[in-house]
């Protein structure tokens, strides 16, 4: 850390402070980003949606990669998986965690899809944070880290369900948890339900928080709601983006 005196028209000092550890690794280190389609592709993305590759996910789903306005989307048939419309839904789920106190120094992704969590965690966040994303399609992990965001990011083939399970009995604790389990537009078997959910609970730490995205209608997110308020102290429905129902869940400390 370095001080550095000024003197003022008026003759007055001011004292600038300068984190120069810090003014350094932003010159060094460069920003990470996803991939991006190349020139010509990137070019005709912005006259219509191009068509990159198809292939099967778990469970039947078709996995399609598109070039659109610049950018890969992670698409199937009936929803965006990633870096489409779900990117609005992170960035304002995240950041009105972020808004509310909950640190992310340790982050949980549960369903990982292309990464537009993690990415906008690293860029508008913290770069340093320490990211564990669980995807159980291996198909969703193979695209995640030919088209889209896996830098810093320890990737884990396995159920969601089961590693929350397995990381509740073992203790392991994180600062916020994004779960966003889904199979094609449904939501995964095993999420509604008070195993899952008190298994959630015991991985945050005080201070921390979930956010759980649905796409639940209103009775059922009501229940639904009803079920994390009996685990964490405080439960905000949020819908920043129209058709998900998302539930930001913390534990503990203020608000």
């Amino acid at each position: 850390m370095a001080k550095v005196l000024r003197r003022s028209r008026r003759n007055v000092e001011i004292c600038v402070v300068i984190d120069m550890e810090s003014l350094m690794r932003a010159q060094l280190e460069p920003v990470r980003v996803r991939k991006r389609p190349g020139m010509g592709l990137r070019l005709l993305s912005w006259v219509w949606p191009v068509s990159v590759c198809s292939v099967g996910g778990e469970a039947g789903t078709r996995l399609k990669v598109v070039a659109w306005r610049g950018k890969y989307l992670l698409d199937t048939a009936k929803v965006n998986y990633s870096f489409g419309s779900l990117h609005a839904v992170m960035r304002g789920s995240i950041a009105a965690m972020v808004g509310r106190g909950v640190k992310v120094d340790r982050v949980l992704l549960l369903g990982y899809g292309g990464g537009s969590a993690a990415e906008i965690i690293h860029q508008d966040h913290n770069r340093d944070a320490e990211i564990v994303g669980v995807e159980k399609d291996a198909a969703v992990l193979d695209l995640a880290k030919r088209y889209f965001y896996t830098q810093g990011v320890r990737l884990l083939q396995e159920d969601a369900i089961d590693y929350v399970h397995k990381a509740a009995k073992n203790a392991w604790h994180y600062d916020l948890v994004i779960c966003d389990l889904f199979v094609d537009g449904d939501l995964a078997p095993g999420v509604v339900s008070e195993r899952f959910v008190q298994d959630l609970a015991q991985l945050i730490s005080v201070g921390g928080g979930v956010i759980v995205n649905t796409m639940l209608e209103a009775p059922k997110a009501k229940a639904f709601e009803a079920m994390l308020g009996a685990q964490f102290s405080e439960v905000i429905p949020w819908d920043g983006v129209k058709g998900n129902a998302v539930f930001l869940c913390k534990m503990g400390g203020n608000a």
